[in-house]
């Protein structure tokens, strides 16, 4: 089972010990300060429309992000695969880290790692407490550049707000 308030807690934990306050939160930034290299790749067909990026742990720890897609994607991406890094290093060293498709194309359901790897990224790039400090002020638009991320993941955490208020 996803344990959603432990990725919060880490993505904030990881802003704090990083002493990250303002938007926008570079992940690769974060990434290479925490030994995690970061290198963009040409995937070979299908993958080159399929993955956006993966984690490896061997010779060295490397995020490796496909460089076709977009730059909001690839900061997602970055941090999606940081939280495998500090949360799931156990699960992505193990058989059972798959690298999976980005469009919701899995067989079955996605595993709790990857759900935990999304809402991880999602807190770190958008942390709650600064999207606080604009709503109201910003369109999901204006946010969306303010925070260099995609309208959906504005939309996403704004959702995620609303529902933890009910």
């Amino acid at each position: 089972m996803a344990n959603f308030k432990r990725a919060e807690s880490e993505a904030i934990k990881t802003l704090s010990d990083m002493q990250i306050s303002t938007a926008p939160v570079d992940p690769e930034a974060i990434a290479e300060a925490m030994g995690v290299d970061v290198i963009y790749a040409e995937f070979q067909p299908p993958f080159d429309d399929q993955v956006s990026g993966f984690i490896r742990f061997e010779p060295d720890a490397q995020i490796v992000v496909n460089s076709k897609i977009h730059p909001k994607r690839k900061t997602f991406t970055i941090a999606h695969e940081l939280a495998h890094f500090i949360m799931h290093s156990e699960y992505a060293k193990s058989g059972e880290y798959k690298v999976l498709p980005r469009r919701n194309s899995y067989v079955g359901v996605k595993p709790p790692e990857e759900r935990e790897a999304d809402a991880f990224a999602a807190n770190l790039l958008v942390p709650e407490s600064m999207l606080k400090a604009y709503k109201g002020v910003a369109s999901v638009s204006e946010l969306a550049t303010l925070f260099a991320v995609s309208e959906q993941v504005i939309v996403n955490r704004l959702n995620h707000i609303e529902r933890c208020k009910a």
